[in-house]
């Protein structure tokens, strides 16, 4: 299974690599995260612009990211 769980868009446009079952434990035992990460990777597009902008606090790459997953109720943790 694994990979193969992930809609065919994401297998064309993404090198996958996957490590212990990763794939199938995030479907099966985490549903709702599941969900929104297939959705995050469906829909990101990497804009040229993003790649050649100077430098600041976070990237476009990481701010596009933080704002899609914190619109679907994911908040920052932090683990010491």
């Amino acid at each position: 299974m694994g990979i193969n769980l992930l809609p065919e868009y994401v297998r064309r446009y993404y090198e996958i690599y996957e490590y212990k079952h990763a794939c199938t434990i995030l479907k099966e035992d985490f549903p709702n995260e599941w969900a929104d990460i297939v959705s995050l990777l469906e829909a990101f597009r990497l804009k040229k612009s993003w790649i050649i902008q100077s430098g600041g606090r976070k990237s476009k790459v990481a701010e596009y990211i933080d704002n899609y997953l914190y619109a679907m109720g994911w908040v920052e943790k932090q683990f010491v």
